[in-house]
């Protein structure tokens, strides 16, 4: 299960409140911890910077000058945060897009917490939790 050993750690990249709130707590209840969650790309970077988490999961459709995708290339790049997708719009053109931040995995909104404990933990298999 994913609490074997030290649980990994999780940024929120979610512009809606009640998803992130609720991201947030469902973590806590699968053993995750979260270390913060972010309205924006922007925001996101920053609190990446200062925290450092083991995985990040993002919503595609961020708004403002950095979205979902490109918040994912950027935390590979600088500092090797890998990322796992959550959309609720995922069509051809963005699956191309998202090739580019090479992510761990994309949940579908609206999900079952299954869906997305399933996602973390063959993140976590794949980034050595």
């Amino acid at each position: 299960m994913a609490n074997t050993s030290k649980p990994i750690t999780i940024l929120i990249a979610e512009d809606d409140s009640l998803v992130a709130a609720y991201l947030t707590e469902l973590m806590a209840k699968l053993g995750f911890v979260t270390v913060g969650t972010a309205a924006s790309g922007v925001e996101a970077l920053a609190l990446a910077a200062v925290t450092q988490p083991a995985l990040a999961l993002v919503d595609i459709g961020l708004l403002g000058p950095i979205d979902g995708v490109d918040l994912a290339v950027q935390l590979k790049a600088e500092y090797g945060i890998p990322a796992i997708f959550i959309s609720g719009d995922f069509n051809p053109e963005i699956a191309l897009r998202a090739q580019r931040a090479q992510p761990l995995g994309l949940v579908q909104k609206p999900f079952c917490p299954s869906e997305l404990l399933n996602a973390i933990e063959r993140a976590e298999a794949t980034i050595g939790g």
